[in-house]
């Protein structure tokens, strides 16, 4: 990416994670339009990052530069905070390669269920890092959730249709569906009227929209990306797993359910509940997210909204509200350089430019063909190939996941209520 100027001197530091090798995690990123996550927006700002840590955000009149620290010139860019997910899917065994991508893609902490060894007894690697100095978004513990399908709207459609195992003498398929499309069942002005109730009350709800569109309906890869097909850790999260061959009855049905839970989403935020992102592997690493908060806003949540879920939001949902999800004084100096605004339309938080974790910036190159070389070794095996290889895939995945967008797209408008 072009346009961001560091001072003094730009001898090559922003060359492939130079920053990410023992950097001080110090930085002060100048001129930058932030969106510090508390409702506040400062035209041409400054973040200043001091050892790992924020110590000022806001009107450079207000935050004076320390001595002896590199200052990042982002005029025109956009700074938001770094993207939280509540619940992402373990991999098993466990992969860094996805781990980096989901960085790069701007996910700097991720809540994934412990697994204590691989499947044949030994230790997995770890799949995240508190360390700045490792590309890797920050490990969190999963927050226990109701035990239904969606968590607390699968509680409240339980409160409304008895839990049961389906329609007797179906088959497997059948039960498949039938568990996904039953909030159909159920009466809706109950329904709307328990998410009011929630919401009122402040409770907190992370609704995975994302898997249940994948539910309803397939993702395939938009025409012109076939290369992606090298690398099966992209393309097998693509592929149509969860129904494939769905019948025109079966599509009906899970796309009805589907609004019924973008409804239920759309009166709990309104009446002041927290909506929160969380993808449970819906998709590719880090991909999911950014699809998770456009599947927010289909379902009625601003883009503004969507953002703060994946941030802020998502913060208090794991609890780490004190520590992050908002560019505060004393919080991790994690964050997004964006090209672009993502309050005019939430696709534009794909737009990553820089990553920074603690104040250590991350400048992913756009060499894909570095990855495509090696696809079967440990990325961590070479630090320079870990970030080469991490970030090449990262100007690929922006491609395809607005080319992913598009093709939903194409296939006609989302249903709003």
């Amino acid at each position: 990416m072009t346009g961001i100027n560091r001072r003094p001197g730009a001898w090559a530091a922003l060359l492939v994670g130079l920053a990410a090798c023992g950097g001080p995690g110090s930085i002060v990123v100048d001129n930058a339009n932030i969106i510090d996550g508390t409702g506040a927006v400062w035209p041409t700002g400054r973040l200043v990052v001091v050892d790992g840590l924020v110590t000022c955000v806001g009107a450079q009149a207000d935050c004076a530069e320390p001595a002896g620290v590199e200052v990042l010139d982002a005029d025109g860019f956009w700074v938001v905070p770094g993207l939280i997910d509540v619940k992402e899917a373990v991999e098993v065994p466990s992969n860094e390669q996805a781990a980096y991508l989901a960085f790069l893609l701007g996910v700097t902490t991720a809540a994934v269920p412990e697994i204590p060894e691989g499947p044949e007894g030994e230790p997995l690697p770890p799949t995240g890092s508190d360390d700045r100095r490792i590309p890797a978004p920050r490990p969190a513990n999963p927050v226990e959730e109701p035990p239904y399908p969606l968590g607390l709207f699968g509680q409240v459609v339980a409160a409304t249709i008895p839990l049961d195992t389906g329609p007797p003498g179906r088959g497997e398929r059948d039960l498949l569906v039938y568990a996904r499309s039953r909030s159909t069942l159920a009466d809706r002005e109950a329904l709307l009227d328990s998410a009011r109730a929630l919401g009122a009350r402040g409770a907190a709800f992370a609704p995975r929209l994302l898997e249940q569109e994948r539910w309803a309906a397939p993702y395939r890869l938009p025409h012109g990306m076939n290369r992606l097909l090298e690398y099966a850790m992209v393309t097998e999260r693509i592929q149509d797993r969860l129904l494939p061959g769905r019948t025109p009855a079966e599509a009906e049905r899970l796309s009805a359910a589907l609004e019924v839970l973008r409804e239920f989403v759309r009166e709990f935020h309104a009446a002041g509940g927290s909506v929160s992102t969380a993808t449970n592997g819906a998709l590719a690493p880090g991909l999911a997210l950014h699809e998770e908060m456009d599947a927010l806003v289909a379902a009625g949540l601003t883009a503004e909204d969507a953002l703060y879920a994946a941030t802020r939001e998502a913060a208090r949902y794991l609890g780490l509200e004190d520590s992050r999800g908002t560019l505060e004084p004393g919080k991790l100096g994690d964050f997004l350089i964006l090209e672009s605004d993502p309050r005019l339309d939430i696709s534009l938080t794909q737009t990553v430019s820089r990553v920074g974790k603690g104040g250590v910036l991350y400048d992913p190159p756009t060499l894909f063909d570095a990855l495509l070389s090696n696809p079967g070794n440990r990325v961590s095996d070479n630090p320079v190939r870990l970030v080469i290889g991490g970030a090449a895939l990262l100007l690929t995945l922006l491609l395809f996941a607005r080319g992913v967008r598009n093709h939903r797209r194409s296939l006609g408008p989302r249903i709003m209520l």
